[in-house]
């Protein structure tokens, strides 16, 4: 690799950036080919259903409005407020306030 690379100095400049592109593209391809694969290991047990059962009401596969969608999300950030307000930090030496 480093006689590659001593070459590749004394070659002229045209030559020595293609060379980076070429590098360049290589390695960011073997990164999109190993994130690709783990993609699989990932969402493979993912549940990609719109209804998580709890509504009681029959989904029949349609997509939920974007009035219910929106909904949703707020009650998950209020639910999410809700419990970092009451979260105590073990390690915290204040006191929570209540």
């Amino acid at each position: 690799m480093f006689q590659y690379l001593e070459k590749l100095r004394k070659k002229p400049e045209r030559e020595r950036r293609k060379a980076v592109l070429v590098i360049s593209l290589c390695a960011t391809l073997a990164i999109a080919l190993v994130w690709t694969a783990s993609l699989y290991f990932r969402i493979g047990d993912a549940d990609f259903s719109f209804g998580d059962g709890s509504s009681g009401k029959a989904n029949d596969g349609e997509m939920p409005s974007l009035t219910e969608t929106f909904s949703n999300f707020m009650d998950q950030v209020e639910n999410i407020i809700q419990n970092s307000a009451t979260y105590k930090n073990p390690k915290s030496t204040e006191t929570p306030v209540q």
